[in-house]
């Protein structure tokens, strides 16, 4: 097993350098094929000497065919493994700098030596930056650990390509045919020996630091390929990067359309099959289960329009509308998706929008499209990139009674947690993020729960018609990197006076606040966050008005994404 100081001194261009060499040398050999075919004993030339010269014939057949798959072989192991090599390095890169920028230390054995916090560190700060300080321990271990894991794989692999070279075992006996030679099927032979496997991922339910970790250390040519090959194993995970996500998705998306479309086929033809009376009337104890069938019919049918909504949003690009990445997706129960507008590892700024009440797949068409409005008002507001998540990743409450309990709330904020610290963990280190998440009506109370339990990987959190957030003031949430004292400037609210759900919810006197199951208003000036205005008048409609064109809260929105404060 490699250990951090041999890694760190690790170099990738020796072996691309030899490629060039290598590949001059394969395309000569190759070259023989020709001259091979050729070669042959004269007809009727028989006797010993004959035998002896066809033997040398075969020899010479043999041997270049051997060459030519050693070579192959070798060309193919030294390319991908400085290829990979090359991955490895940039997730060296990627710890050390992190440590650098902490104010850590990696010694050549892989410990972490931690040379403690800045000096001018203000005393009321240094509990709380202790704790962060073991946070960063805690993912400078893991990083380092899942590097050296990639990079003992890459060595042990390589191992067993350049075993098999010198062993002579680069070419399948029974391919090695002499009576219909040919050095190119020998080379593609010892092609396929020399081919070195992408190292497997950290397990299920890894760390994100692990999974960005492990990701950091694959080529670009890896990434895609694992995406493809494996989705499975690419789409789910939060610190991998978007681009290979999406394309995973992608196909994970057509697998469970394929799914519930098969399950809707079985339930149609137990509907079309259900026994009926000769009048062609159901028999009336038979109503509860047919009216059952009838219900799964409409859900899978929810589900499946769900799905051909997100589809059409990752239709090729239309001029002037930014390009959309699935980051999730999942048809179990009513299903759940993650649709991001705008590259989130590559923007300037990054926004996470929950939905509430009733989300899921069917409810998509609607989320994205508030994804996009939210895109082009941060626009307006002056952000030169940006990307908006719509982020239905969690079971939602699907009636107003559900609506109420705090544990659709507790289920979701840790996965709203992991989501956040993976959008930082993916996102390109050379250009900074500013990070909002931006939840609406029940989704502010995952937000608000995940910011009070977990501390919340987020610049800022803006709450649209909330009905509670789990915390009676704007300072008992916490923000990763921002300092206690200055969260309340960091937290926006925003609600209707005509919203019925601010007079079904909250309920607007001191005294009453235990009685309110979710908490208090986050828009009410007692809450301690800054407050911005929502000028919608109807309130048959005010509850989803938020994003009309031209309403101040969709103003607010772009302007708090855009790393501006709300007016």
């Amino acid at each position: 097993m490699v250990v951090w100081g041999e890694v760190k001194r690790w170099a990738p261009g020796p072996l691309l350098g030899a490629v060039g060499p290598m590949n001059d040398a394969y395309n000569k050999i190759v070259a023989l094929s020709d001259d091979l075919r050729d070669i042959n004993t004269p007809d009727g030339w028989r006797g010993d000497a004959a035998s002896a010269a066809a033997g040398q014939v075969d020899q010479i057949i043999d041997g270049l065919e051997e060459y030519a798959a050693e070579i192959a072989a070798g060309r193919r192991s030294v390319g991908d493994t400085g290829d990979a090599i090359s991955g490895v390095v940039h997730g060296v890169v990627e710890v050390e700098g992190l440590a650098t920028s902490h104010h850590f230390t990696i010694a050549d054995s892989g410990a972490i030596v931690d040379n403690g916090p800045p000096p001018d560190t203000p005393d009321d700060q240094k509990q709380a930056v202790a704790r962060d300080r073991q946070k960063i321990a805690a993912e400078l271990r893991d990083r380092i650990d899942q590097v050296i894991r990639s990079a003992t794989d890459v060595d042990d692999d390589f191992c067993v390509v350049l075993d098999r070279i010198l062993s002579g075992h680069t070419i399948d006996a029974a391919a090695n045919d002499n009576e219909h030679t040919s050095l190119a099927a020998a080379a593609n032979a010892g092609d396929a020996v020399g081919s070195l496997t992408i190292p497997a991922p950290p397990p299920e339910g890894a760390t994100v630091a692990q999974n960005a970790a492990y990701w950091a250390t694959l080529s670009e040519g890896q990434r895609t390929r694992l995406a493809m090959d494996r989705p499975e194993l690419v789409g789910p995970r939060d610190g991998f990067s978007a681009v290979q996500r999406d394309i995973a998705n992608r196909t994970l998306m057509e697998r469970a359309r394929t799914r519930l479309q098969h399950e809707r086929d079985l339930l149609q033809k137990k509907i079309d099959d259900f026994p009926r009376l000769p009048s062609g009337e159901l028999k009336l104890n038979d109503r509860l289960a047919f009216d059952r069938l009838k219900a799964d019919l409409e859900t899978l049918d929810k589900k499946l329009r769900g799905i051909d909504s997100v589809s059409q949003r990752l239709e090729p690009e239309i001029p002037g509308r930014p390009p959309a990445y699935l980051l999730g997706i999942n048809g179990d129960n009513v299903g759940q998706a993650i649709v991001a507008i705008g590259n989130p590892d590559t923007a300037a700024n990054v926004a996470t929008y929950v939905p509430g009440t009733f989300a899921g797949l069917d409810g998509m068409a609607t989320d994205i499209n508030r994804s996009d409005l939210m895109v082009r008002a941060a626009e307006d507001a002056g952000s030169r990139s940006t990307s908006v998540i719509t982020w239905a990743g969690y079971d939602a409450p699907q009636s107003l009674p559900a609506a109420g309990s705090t544990d659709y709330a507790d289920g979701g904020a840790p996965r709203l947690d992991r989501f956040q610290d993976g959008l930082a963990a993916s996102h390109d280190p050379k250009n900074p993020m500013n990070s909002t998440v931006i939840g609406h009506s029940y989704g502010t109370t995952v937000v608000g729960h995940a910011a009070r339990d977990l501390g919340l990987n987020t610049g800022n959190v803006v709450f649209v018609a909330s009905p509670g957030v789990g915390v009676d003031q704007a300072s008992q949430l916490h923000l990763d990197g921002v300092s206690q004292n200055q969260v309340p400037s960091h937290v926006h609210s925003t609600i209707a006076l005509t919203d019925p759900i601010g007079h079904l919810t909250n309920i607007h006197n001191p005294m009453a606040d235990s009685v309110d199951p979710l908490g208090p208003d986050p828009a009410d000036r007692r809450f301690g966050g800054d407050v911005f205005e929502s000028n919608m008048t109807n309130p048959a409609t005010s509850h989803s008005d938020y994003w009309n064109r031209g309403s101040t809260s969709l103003r607010g929105m772009g302007e708090v994404i855009a790393g501006r404060a709300p007016t």
